[in-house]
């Protein structure tokens, strides 16, 4: 009979640095939006910019999604970037849901 030494531990180790990647890769989805719903967010983000009244938006940020109130001070429709009066820029992609406060 031939002794196995250390092999007998390379499964297990394996199954450790799968489990790391795994949690490591983990990624939000992009938002998917019908036409209607990408209406309807363009329309209250314009009525943030024209009244200064203040949107509470959901948006993906460094595989994270978060949620805050925002003032919207700029619209950039060439690159498709809202610019925030607390000096913070979203791009529209970046959008789920827009509530109007």
């Amino acid at each position: 009979m031939k002794d196995r030494g250390m092999i007998k531990w390379r499964p297990f180790n394996a199954v450790i640095s799968g489990k790391e990647l795994l949690k490591d890769n983990k990624t939000l989805p992009k938002p998917n939006l019908s036409s209607d719903e990408l209406e309807s967010l363009e329309e209250t983000i314009k009525t943030s910019l024209y009244t200064k009244s203040p949107i509470m938006i959901t948006y993906l940020k460094n595989n994270k999604k978060l949620k805050e109130e925002k003032t919207v001070l700029k619209l950039d429709p060439i690159n498709k970037n809202i610019y925030f009066t607390d000096k913070t820029k979203i791009n529209f992609r970046q959008i789920y849901k827009v509530i109007q406060k």
